[in-house]
């Protein structure tokens, strides 16, 4: 299947940025790393895990916030509250 995408100007220079930085051979390479990344995201969201990027040195946990991800959190929730609850 062929997919195809109408992107700003920018955008297409931050790809290009990012596949040059991971040294992705190609736009395909560099998509299907970002989906497999997002599809764990998820995953580990749907099991009420928070991402985070962690410092320990520093003692700092910053936790990662997408809107597609606060949405899958959302989910889980209503989904967790039993039929009747909070009535």
């Amino acid at each position: 299947m062929r997919l195809n995408f109408e992107l700003p100007e920018q955008r297409v220079n931050e790809l290009k940025a990012l596949q040059l930085e991971t040294e992705s051979e190609s736009m395909k390479e560099l998509f299907n790393s970002a989906i497999t990344t997002l599809e764990w995201l998820v995953q580990e969201t749907k099991n009420g895990n928070e991402i985070a990027a962690i410092n320990e040195d520093r003692k700092v946990y910053r936790v990662f916030v997408t809107p597609v991800l606060g949405r899958v959190a959302k989910k889980r929730q209503r989904q967790l509250v039993p039929a009747g609850a909070g009535h």
